[in-house]
């Protein structure tokens, strides 16, 4: 039992005792009145009566948030007459006022639900009657202490007005308060007070009772029988005014209970409307539509722990499905791109939180959706994006969906990543601690996220990847043969696949057919030709060979599954092993033995295989590669298995051959084939996104070095183009050791060199360019006949924003300063009579 109960239990055992007490004294005090007189028995008897029918018309009072706390009788006027008639000479005995109090106390909360308080208004009735008698008689003492008044002729309505005000007002506050006070222990709330209507009415009610009180005294002494129907007439509409209120109020409550029920249910259709919205959007980017159901379960689950706000758990349950919302705004080939993103690709996604917050700022949410929706790739060490929020400066709520949606994202297939199994993601995720994710967030997730998966297990929408590695292993034996041949065939026990799997494989197909070609990155095509191709056709490791054209021997372009590190170095000539035959001779071949194809793989690794399947990539000069499917449980693969991956192939073999002419196409068109470095047009586009980025990192400084070798003419002129062409690419080669990992060295025209450095100042700028000058003019550069050159630069430095805020302002600058520069040092070098910076040693 809690604290707060065993306080209440105190405060009402102590109230009933001393009321039992109260009562049991009452009751002798009552039996010793004489039976016949306006202060016996009789007239008692008669109150008692009349307190029993008058105590069932009663006034609820209930508490601020609408829970009923007691109840207020108008049968109080006739407690109010028994004390008036028994607590002053000749009687002076409160005791038939205690008794009526008790029976209105009882009858009137009778039946309750709740004993406790049931007990506890009966109680406090008692004493507080008590109290407000003995305070009526000592007024009334002091008044016929006077001698001004006979007691038994009654006291003039002039007299009664402070006694029986103080009467009322006394035995209210105290039956109030106090039941105030037991309330609130009982619930352990801080405070429990009445309402402010059940204050107003209880009020009225007890000003009519003490009205009508003095109105039937004055009747019963006087014989004014008008008395007894004012007094009856006062407290009847009192009464009558209270029912009518009532009414009134309670069809207000159930018109706004009408109009709660009709918003819930509109808010119910505008929350599926923006699920539906949600699921839309995760198809853009090829997630599942459970992806949003399983993140607001985690999320709402979150919540519930975290003991967030209701508008908090409203605000979760919203955001988890529309906290990609911004996606919108990013092109669906970033979204779905296999590989690595671009520096600039990046900076496109990196953008959907911003448009995300900004669309739903315009919904104007009443709980903080904008919120989850633009921080929730904030990081807690400060990394993240798009402001920089760190640790608690970024809300709970968007805390808590960074990572459910994390976890979920990493546990299920995506075009650029195999799904992981919970035991691998939950370990990332700890990883991740303190880095990435609040640390004490990730805590409380792991140690309940089994039994949020049990809840999304009972919504069959549980589409992540399993647990425990699925067996492939068939009981087919070894057939090993050409494709086109003998092919293995299905076990009896499983040839027949379900209509479910037949779905999924032609999806698959199709899904291959649409998207394989959708980017021109070799990279990004081998892999989302091996990420799709696990979903139709079984394989512990596949590789992806493509024929290098110089030394003519297949090259593992891209391996994915098991043993990437000793697979991805594989080389093989053309006609060796399965995939060299394959290859040479444009067919597949499955169901040999692994070890042929296996030659100078560790024997451990080797010995694990037991089945092969290889289709070659196709054009129309013939195989120009081959997929390799290598499996450690099955021995064999099916006819079915042989066309899918043929069909996997067709399609493949065309967009590997476009990846690899346009990446031939695109090196030679930015590159500069004498130094290897980026050329003109590859230094325009490189700075136009450093730029672009500065200008979303609220312009952060870049600096451009411009660098061109003087009197290069006179070396070509003396020793021709050829050694002159080796002079620049050594000077490439000396220049880029000088700058930063992360600058960028081009060769702009002919002896000029451009370095971009992002991130630099100007004085960082002048510093490395003086550090470039000295290595190049330090170093000796072999001639003809064992002779040797050396050379001078001249340079000059240009700064975002400071120098120009656009390519041409940059260069331009840049130019200029290198301009000048080569002119002070001709004049230098004039006035000194020193030999001009291109300097030519004697040859031997």
């Amino acid at each position: 039992m809690k604290q707060r109960n065993w306080k209440s239990l105190a405060l009402l055992v102590s109230i009933s005792a001393l009321s039992l007490v109260l009562l049991a004294s009452a009751f002798v005090g009552t039996v010793s009145l004489p039976f016949f007189s306006w202060q016996g028995l009789a007239p008692m008897l008669g109150l008692l009566l009349l307190t029993f029918g008058a105590s069932r018309f009663s006034i609820t009072v209930t508490s601020a948030d609408g829970v009923s706390q007691s109840r207020k009788s108008i049968a109080d006027a006739l407690v109010f007459l028994a004390v008036m008639l028994y607590a002053i000479p000749p009687a002076s005995t409160a005791g038939p006022a205690i008794i009526l109090a008790a029976v209105v106390g009882l009858v009137s909360s009778y039946p309750s639900e709740r004993k406790r308080p049931m007990i506890f208004t009966t109680s406090i009735a008692v004493i507080s009657t008590f109290i407000a008698a003995g305070a009526y008689r000592f007024l009334v003492g002091l008044i016929l202490a006077s001698g001004a008044y006979a007691s038994d002729q009654g006291i003039p309505l002039s007299v009664l007005l402070m006694p029986i005000c103080t009467l009322a007002v006394l035995q209210y506050l105290l039956t109030t308060v106090a039941t105030t006070v037991f309330l609130s222990v009982d619930s352990g709330k801080a405070r429990v007070f009445p309402s402010q209507e059940s204050l107003v009415w209880t009020s009225i009610t007890q000003v009519a009772g003490a009205s009508s009180a003095v109105l039937f005294y004055s009747a019963l002494y006087s014989g004014g029988w008008p008395f007894i129907f004012i007094g009856l007439l006062i407290t009847t509409l009192i009464h009558l005014l209270y029912r009518f209120n009532e009414n009134k109020l309670n069809e207000v409550r159930q018109g706004d209970a009408e109009k709660q029920a009709h918003l819930q249910k509109m808010a119910e259709i505008h929350m599926n409307t923006i699920e539906s919205l949600a699921i839309a959007i995760d198809a853009k980017d090829q997630t599942t539509h459970g992806h949003v159901r399983r993140t607001q379960i985690y999320a709402s689950e979150m919540g519930k722990l975290f003991a967030v706000t209701p508008a908090e758990v409203q605000a979760l349950f919203a955001g988890a499905l529309l906290h990609d919302i911004g996606k919108l705004a990013v092109p669906e080939y970033i979204l779905n791109k296999p590989g690595k993103l671009t520096e600039a690709e990046f900076a496109k996604m990196k953008i959907h939180p911003t448009v995300g917050g900004d669309i739903l700022k315009r919904v104007n949410f009443p709980y903080p959706v904008e919120d989850i929706v633009r921080y929730h790739h904030e990081k807690w060490d400060g990394t993240g994006y798009p402001k920089g929020l760190r640790g608690q400066g970024i809300p709970l709520v968007a805390r808590i969906i960074s990572v459910v949606d994390f976890y979920d994202a990493t546990r299920c297939d995506r075009p650029y990543r195999k799904g992981m199994k919970r035991e691998d993601s939950l370990a990332l995720l700890r990883k991740m601690a303190g880095s990435a994710f609040d640390p004490h967030v990730v805590e409380i997730f792991i140690e309940h996220v089994e039994a949020f998966d049990k809840l999304i297990a009972a919504e069959d929408i549980d589409e992540q990847v399993a647990s425990e590695q699925l067996d492939y292993q068939t009981a087919t034996r070894p057939d090993a043969g050409l494709a086109s041949d003998v092919l293995g065939t299905p076990d009896d026990n499983s040839g027949f696949r379900s209509i479910t799997e037949a779905q999924r494989e032609v999806f698959a197909l199709h899904e291959i057919a649409q998207t394989i070609g959708s980017s021109l990155n070799f990279n990004d095509t081998v892999t989302l030709i091996a990420n799709k191709l696990k979903a139709i056709v079984p394989f512990d490791t596949c590789i992806i060979f493509t024929v290098d054209e110089r030394s003519g021997k297949a090259v593992a372009a891209h391996v994915a599954g098991e043993d990437i590190e000793i697979f991805s170095r594989r080389r093989m000539s053309v006609g060796d092993g399965i995939t060299g035959w394959v290859i040479a001779n444009a067919r597949s071949m499955c169901n040999a033995s692994p070890e042929l194809d296996l030659v100078g793989i560790p024997e451990d690794v080797a010995r694990q295989f037991r089945g092969v399947l290889v289709s070659p990539l196709l054009r129309e000069d013939g195989a120009f590669g081959a997929i390799t499917l290598y499996s450690k449980s099955r021995t064999s693969y099916l006819t079915e298995h042989v066309r899918l991956l043929e069909s996997v192939a067709q399609h493949a073999s065309s967009a590997l051959n476009n990846a690899l002419t346009f990446e031939k196409t695109k090196e030679s068109a930015l590159t500069d084939p004498l130094t290897e470095l980026p050329n003109a047009r590859g230094f325009y586009m490189i700075l136009e996104q450093r730029i672009a980025e500065c200008q979303r990192m609220d312009r952060e400084s870049l600096a451009l070095i411009c660098m061109d070798v003087d009197d290069f003419k006179t070396i070509n002129d003396n020793y021709g183009h050829t050694l002159g062409d080796r002079l620049l690419a050594s000077v490439a080669g000396v220049m880029r050791k000088e700058l930063r990992q992360m600058d960028i060295l081009t060769r702009y025209a002919g002896d000029e060199f451009v370095a971009i450095m992002p991130m630099a100042s100007t004085d960082m700028a002048a510093s490395v360019g003086e550090r470039i000058r000295e290595a190049v003019e330090s170093q000796k550069f072999a001639a003809r006949r064992g002779g040797s050159v050396t050379v001078g630069i001249s340079m000059g430095i240009a700064c975002f924003p400071a120098d120009g805020e656009t390519t041409e302002e940059l260069l331009s600058a840049a130019a200029r300063n290198m301009q000048r520069n080569k002119h002070s040092r001709k004049t230098i070098a004039s006035i000194s009579s020193t030999p001009p910076a291109a300097a030519i040693d004697a040859l031997g």
